[in-house]
């Protein structure tokens, strides 16, 4: 996670202040919700295991405690995760109205989107809190029409033998199609 963290932030300094790479690398945006995420659902199960793991060493005193930092360290992560879902959404979103070229970097959506879900419903397990799994059930139906709607283009993709081919990199730029501004 602090590699992750480490990354995320250079990425975010890099997002506010130069140009979004080309509508080709649009979906990319989706892929630090990975660790976020899985970072989170390391944390939730830690502490949800401490109790029977620090019991059998004779530590069970313990377990409230670290139950409580895993909750709360897996809830500070999510809510990141939330964060950077919200913002891939909305640049994606934007990538879409000017077309979004399809290409295997679309598979990005899946994993990051399904860690994210895992950990919603695995929040609302822990905590009880319903709106945890109706965001979860929610979460889901979008990756599963995800995965039918990328796997279905990559198919087609690959039948017709547009699908493996490299995006041209601007001179000037260095950015596929010359990049774009995030203003």
């Amino acid at each position: 996670m602090p590699l992750a963290l480490m990354i995320i932030t250079v990425l975010v300094l890099r997002l506010a202040q130069h140009r979004l790479p080309g509508a080709e690398l649009g979906v990319s945006m989706f892929l630090p919700l990975g660790p976020l995420a899985t970072g989170a659902l390391a944390l939730l199960q830690l502490g949800e295991s401490a109790p029977r793991v620090l019991a059998a060493q004779g530590l069970g005193e313990l377990a409230p405690a670290l139950v409580g930092l895993g909750l709360v360290g897996g809830v500070m992560l999510w809510g990141f995760g939330a964060w950077w879902l919200a913002l891939a959404t909305l640049t994606t979103l934007r990538y879409l109205k000017k077309g979004l070229p399809f290409n295997l970097g679309w598979w990005g959506f899946t994993f990051p989107l399904g860690v994210f879900t895992a950990t919603t419903f695995s929040l609302g397990a822990l905590t009880h809190m319903a709106f945890f799994t109706y965001l979860g059930h929610l979460l889901v139906v979008a990756l599963a029409a995800l995965w039918v709607m990328v796997g279905a283009r990559t198919v087609h993709g690959a039948w017709h033998g547009h699908l493996f081919q490299t995006p041209a990199v601007s001179v000037e730029t260095g950015l596929p199609n010359g990049g774009d501004r995030l203003s």
